[in-house]
């Protein structure tokens, strides 16, 4: 028997074995961190590569473009007619990318400072605050148009007008209090050119 040939086998197997086992540490590991994913992770990375999406929506919304910020509890998308979205997290029922955007969105992007607190109302605030008129859709498949007074925690005022006239008393048909539940997305209303 060759001993030296014999160990150096064993010593070759050894390392092959160990290699084996080191990748089968490192797929676990993978799927581990993969696991502890959120869907707001997933969509800050998305967004950070300002990735083409496509969003199902409670009620028969749609909505697509450039996932281009991501808040607390929302992502804000640039549709096909330059306007803006802020689409509500729990009103998603599904989202499309790319296969390669897709990839990519799990890879971790650290949020800043800003996102973790720039809740969907903290959105709505910032509009009310400028009297800003918004578009906003609702989970039963309407939609409306108008001025948001204020905005809660939870809830907002909404004066109902025509989306291309100011918020005066005599354009407001209605003031509604909308709970968030109830919106699926919110954006401002692009100026008739």
């Amino acid at each position: 028997m060759d001993w030296e040939s014999y160990f150096a086998e064993l010593e070759g197997q050894f390392a092959d074995d160990a290699a084996a086992e080191q990748a089968a540490v490192a797929q676990e590991n993978e799927r581990l961190r993969q696991a502890r994913l959120d869907l707001l992770t997933r969509l800050r990375s998305a967004a950070a590569e300002h990735a083409t999406i496509a969003i199902a929506t409670a009620g028969p919304h749609q909505i697509s473009g450039t996932i281009q910020a991501t808040g607390a509890d929302w992502c804000g998308i640039d549709t096909a007619t330059s306007a803006m979205r802020c689409v509500r997290l729990d009103a998603m029922r599904s989202i499309r990318l790319s296969s390669l955007a897709l990839r990519r969105s799990l890879m971790t992007v650290p949020p800043d400072a800003l996102q973790g607190r720039a809740t969907f109302g903290y959105v709505l605030r910032g509009w009310a605050r400028k009297r800003t008129p918004v578009l906003i859709q609702f989970t039963d498949g309407t939609v409306a148009s108008g001025t948001i007074d204020r905005a809660g925690n939870d809830h907002c005022d909404f004066a109902l007008h025509d989306a291309h006239t100011s918020r005066r008393d005599d354009h407001v048909t209605h003031v509604l209090m909308v709970p968030f539940a109830a919106i699926v997305a919110a954006g401002p209303i692009v100026a008739r050119v």
